[in-house]
């Protein structure tokens, strides 16, 4: 999700059917202070059902979700409050049609809030793609986290994963205390890279409402950003384009005592200084039995200045003692990086290294064709050139719509042509889970965000094929990809194997903990 760098601490591939995993937390040997969590499922069920995750072995109902859901040709919204687990995604029956996706807890391991909860995740037996936000009504540190059907039993071949964001990128941290009263986050003196800015924060808002915004603002310029979002409120889907710098939202003074909003956000290609710079992030949070909301949202800043710099405000004085955030330069295990100097008609990444878990791929694109400002986004595994061997489910915003729909097709997304708005770039994330194991069909999301052309789109994907994925070819529709684009190919959880003294130096991680990293 959105290039998060991520630590595995416990890991568990069912060889025997199970009623329930429980992955229980224990801090990795590293060098520094582990923040937050991340759960991976990639799997299936005895039965169609929904993935249950219950915190510390609490079975009561102190579990509060927003869901946003394509399904088939409609989008739908829900608010469910007071349930005996937090139920995120679903699981199909078998291996050809696992479902996957992964679950962020900002701010885990402390006792300063409820945990947010945040997610995204796909099921392509039956075309479904879901995001939540929830809450965790409970202070508690995170001990464990147990994964469960809501119907029938896990199935043979089901991956859970539970993880730690890897703090040895962390170039920022700031956590609000009592002493400090309210205020913003400012960070300062990015140093320029060649990767992304990921962001990831536990937020709480002092204005009077239950709600409130959050805005940012790119080397302190306060102007109007242009802004794409897709939501989810109670039962109310929503879409809508603006010229506000707000990347999301936050709980506020009003809402349940203890409860807190998450947010993550990837700033791709953040010091590339020729083109403007965009942000895609997730947020959500549930303030009450009476309001909750999740936000998807892209927003660009109309001008080409490398990002030295950044704040996040609100529409008060600031956020409350125990918000928190933290800022990463990533990418984490970098594969391979492509920055076109010219047009290319298409890039690949051949001889992709079978030595990870997954993979994830962050993409800066805009193309040459005209006629319309977006082409498709096409992708193609194995040299495999078939349509019908891949499906997609999507969930779609532009301007004030909301769509959905479900095809066999391997574009999962569009992006910016040169009918776009000058200097307008689109931004992509993939994650594909389980890249090398050759027992299921493999199942990838997709985000990508055009604020130029007001369009946000999330896909669920599945390549309807067993064989571990060795090389990726990207093809624009229509034209060539234009200079400047920019392409990273990066794995997650690499074996202790590939570690050497120049990774320790590179990574700033001590090499005795460099086996315990991977």
């Amino acid at each position: 999700m959105f290039n998060i760098p991520t630590v595995i601490v416990a890991k568990t591939t069912l060889t025997s059917t199970a009623s329930s995993v429980t992955l229980s937390y224990s801090a990795p040997s590293v060098s520094w202070t582990p923040r937050h969590l991340v759960v991976r499922v990639n799997g299936i069920s005895s039965q169609n059902s929904e993935i249950k995750a219950r915190f510390n072995g609490d079975s009561g109902t102190n579990y509060n979700r927003q869901m946003l859901r394509g399904q088939g040709t409609t989008p739908a919204a829900l608010r469910v409050s007071g349930e005996n687990g937090y139920l995120y995604g679903s699981l199909g029956t078998t291996l050809t049609t696992p479902s996957g996706g992964e679950l962020l807890i900002p701010d885990a391991l402390s006792t300063r809030s409820h945990k947010s909860l945040i997610s995204l995740t796909g099921w392509q037996g039956e075309g479904e793609i879901t995001a939540f936000a929830g809450r965790w009504a409970n202070t508690a540190a995170i001990t464990s986290v147990t994964i469960l059907p809501s119907a029938g039993i896990l199935g043979v071949g089901t991956t859970i994963e539970l993880c730690v964001v890897d703090e040895s990128y962390n170039i920022n941290e700031q956590i609000k205390t009592a002493g400090t009263g309210t205020g913003t986050f400012a960070v300062s003196s990015i140093v320029a890279d060649i990767g992304d800015l990921v962001v990831i924060g536990n937020l709480r808002s002092d204005i009077a409402q239950v709600g409130d915004e959050v805005f940012i603002n790119l080397n302190s310029d306060d102007s109007s950003y242009p802004r794409q979002r897709l939501e989810g409120y109670g039962s109310t889907v929503g879409a809508s384009a603006s010229s506000l710098n707000d990347i999301g939202g936050s709980t506020a003074a009003n809402a349940t005592a203890g409860a807190f909003g998450a947010i993550v956000a990837q700033f791709p290609n953040y010091a590339n200084g020729d083109n403007d710079e965009i942000i895609s992030s997730f947020s959500g949070y549930h303030s009450s039995s009476s309001w909750s909301e999740l936000r998807i949202s892209t927003v660009r800043r109309n001008n080409v200045e490398a990002i030295t710099a950044f704040t996040l405000d609100n529409q008060a004085s600031g956020f409350i003692a125990g918000s928190m955030l933290s800022t990463y330069a990533v990418p984490k295990n970098l594969i391979e990086r492509q920055e076109l100097s010219g047009t290319a008609s298409s890039v690949t990444f051949s001889s992709i290294p079978q030595t990870y878990d997954h993979l994830e791929l962050s993409i800066y694109v805009r193309g040459d064709s005209s006629g319309q400002p977006e082409a498709g986004f096409r992708n193609e595994f194995n040299g495999d050139t078939t349509v019908a061997n891949y499906k997609r489910q999507h969930l779609i915003a532009y301007g004030t719509t909301v769509g959905a729909g479900t095809n066999d097709n391997n574009t999962p997304v569009d992006f910016p042509t040169s009918t776009a708005t000058a200097n307008v770039f689109g931004s992509i994330a993939y994650s594909i889970q389980n890249y090398t194991k050759t027992d299921r069909h493999k199942h990838y999301m997709v985000t990508a965000g055009d604020a130029g052309e007001n369009e946000i789109r999330i896909t669920s994907n599945r390549w309807a094929n067993t064989a571990a994925i060795s090389s990726i070819v990207f093809t624009p529709s229509a034209g060539n990809f234009i200079a400047g684009s920019v392409f990273v190919l990066s794995g997650i959880n690499a074996p202790a194997a590939a570690a050497t003294s120049d990774v320790a130096a590179l990574n700033g991680i001590a090499p005795a903990d460099i086996e315990a990293v991977n």
